[in-house]
């Protein structure tokens, strides 16, 4: 079981993670500009919901931690509805009205993803669009671990999805299959932002100065050259 209150502590201060939740957040507003929704579900908003970018969009949001959940309210204004707790206990009380549904780095967490995903379902209608992203178990940097001999799968666990209690890793086939299984139909998919090292090791070169955020942009454009190596991968996709 997810403590989530451990959980916000720990994710609160997380050092290289303030960039890949920054080229996170921009693979998710890339999906907003192109689908234009009107009302937006997003699910699990951590400390920086996505209606913080977003104009003229009517959001809700549900959020299980009591912190994210706060700054959440407090920063909301009259076009936000902020729901507190998990959303497998409050998608049968939403109505199917969602012309997006956004479940950002959270498939991977919870110990169940079929049950989150027939959550999901609940709040869709036959016009929603679900945009779902995870990390990429067959990211540069795990494949380089793999072929280093430093892991002997790109699957394994490691210990950094360990201290943020994550139960599931994903490739794009098992994250593509695991949704097709739920009677969604996918519009598309992809990987973004090739890392080619670990979080600490990325952050240490940043800080070194040996590169800087301009390189990052450029490791975020080049995923593609490099189709399916980014360190997280997404899915849009909605019911047959």
């Amino acid at each position: 079981m997810r403590n989530i209150d451990d959980y916000s502590k720990i994710y609160s201060v997380q050092g290289f993670e303030d960039y890949q939740v920054a080229y996170r957040r921009r693979k998710v507003l890339e999906q907003i500009q192109h689908f234009k929704p009107q009302n937006v579900l997003e699910i699990g908003v951590g400390i920086d919901p996505i209606f913080r970018y977003v104009e003229d969009t009517r959001f809700t949001i549900v959020e299980p931690s009591d912190e994210f959940y706060e700054n959440a309210r407090k920063i909301s204004g009259d076009r936000i509805r902020c729901l507190h707790g998990f959303f497998e206990e409050i998608a049968g009380e939403l109505k199917k009205e969602y012309d997006m549904i956004i479940c950002s780095s959270l498939l991977h967490e919870v110990e169940n993803p079929d049950k989150l995903l027939n959550s999901i379902k609940k709040a869709c209608n036959r016009n929603t669009i679900v945009h779902i992203n995870v990390p990429n178990a067959n990211s540069m940097h795990r494949l380089l671990a793999y072929e280093s001999g430093m892991i002997d799968d790109t699957h394994n666990m490691s210990k950094r999805n360990k201290v943020l209690q994550q139960h599931n890793i994903f490739d794009l086939e098992k994250l593509a299959k695991s949704v097709k299984k739920k009677g969604f139909n996918i519009l598309n998919q992809g990987s973004y932002f090739v890392k080619p090292f670990t979080h600490e090791q990325m952050y240490n070169i940043l800080k070194s100065g040996v590169i800087d955020e301009k390189i990052l942009d450029g490791f975020y454009n080049i995923e593609k050259y490099m189709p399916g190596l980014g360190s997280e991968i997404y899915v849009n996709c909605r019911l047959v």
